[in-house]
């Protein structure tokens, strides 16, 4: 597996000098959900689900055109999903590093993206009151992404994206699946 990270990587080092730096920040929703904190106050009640393979995400990459037409491109992005619920009787995170290989289809203002997603270190922890603390330490994984953004402005792109993921802990599966809406910047 690290043999293909490091050819496609090898690969966009070949047109660095053309590369494209962006940054991206998403807010991502799915995956089983872990935990529930229930707040209320004198004016309403609410649930707050911490989901694992879900929450806010951000990522630094660079993006290479591909072919002479430039009809399409390569994005590599390295990145970081978290999410947490407190609770006047504990707390509870989700957290996990991404690396993101994507080819990306140019349609005009439209682009259309198919890749992988690799989750390296996912960790879920919790910490409840009258309960023992404990931290759960997922398998690194490897899932599959499909990505639209259009094209606002000059390397000013918005989007949806679906990640199928899933994480093992102990011969135990655990949906990670999620659909996020992004914002990205390119320079």
């Amino acid at each position: 597996m690290q043999n293909i990270f490091l050819a496609i990587f090898l690969l966009l080092i070949i047109g660095i000098a053309k590369a494209e730096l962006f940054f991206e920040g998403s807010i991502e929703g799915g995956g089983e959900t872990f935990a529930t904190a229930e707040s209320s106050n004198d004016f309403y009640s609410f649930d707050d689900d911490l989901n694992i393979g879900g929450g806010t995400k951000v990522a630094i990459g660079i993006q290479n055109m591909v072919g002479e037409e430039a009809l399409g491109s390569l994005s590599l992005a390295l990145g970081y999903i978290w999410d947490r619920i407190d609770a006047d009787n504990g707390d509870a995170d989700f957290s996990t590093v991404t690396f993101d290989v994507i080819y990306i289809r140019h349609f005009n203002k439209h682009r259309l993206g198919i890749g992988a997603s690799y989750h390296i270190g996912p960790e879920y922890e919790e910490d409840i009151d009258g309960s023992i603390p404990f931290d759960l330490d997922f398998d690194d994984s490897l899932g599959f992404i499909l990505k639209y953004g259009y094209e606002i402005n000059q390397g000013l792109q918005i989007g949806a994206r679906y990640t199928v993921m899933e994480y093992e802990f102990n011969d135990i599966d655990v949906d990670a699946d999620s659909f996020g809406l992004f914002l990205s910047n390119g320079f």
